[in-house]
């Protein structure tokens, strides 16, 4: 009777170990979403999540947008707490008039973003992200 006291607390132990025991990010969550332009998914762009306020020990974190789908994994996440968002997508030609200097391949490479200013330059885009989740903010730009 006393092994079988002994199983169980020590099964019990392990359980609660494996459960509790996730890595620690500093309160960061995941975060993901699909980006969707005139009904084709971005094919390659960058989102970034930005505080939408001062107030308070927000993280400002993005990443890549890739046929269509972002994913910020809770190592590179997000606090909880209101952001502002931006989205931007070059495509990938380079302009015919532009005053820049050339790039390491000697040729400009200034790229038109093909998503409208009011997703980046002059975002309107807010979102809340919170600690349980799920954190999945999708795009779907006319």
């Amino acid at each position: 009777m006393m092994k079988d006291i002994l199983r169980l607390t020590l099964a019990t132990a392990c359980l609660a170990a494996l459960l509790g025991c996730g890595p620690d990010y500093g309160g960061r969550v995941a975060v993901k979403g699909k980006v969707i332009l005139k009904g084709t998914p971005v094919k390659d762009g960058i989102i970034k999540f930005m505080p939408a306020s001062t107030d308070g020990v927000l993280s400002e974190s993005g990443g890549q947008i890739l046929n269509g789908e972002y994913s910020l994994p809770a190592a590179q996440g997000l606090m909880p707490g209101k952001y502002k968002v931006t989205l931007t997508a070059g495509d990938g030609r380079t302009r015919a008039n532009s005053d820049e200097p050339p790039g390491p391949t000697g040729a400009n490479i200034i790229s038109k973003d093909l998503i409208p200013p009011e997703y980046n330059t002059k975002t309107t885009q807010e979102v809340t992200v919170t600690a349980k989740g799920p954190n999945v903010f999708d795009y779907n730009i006319p």
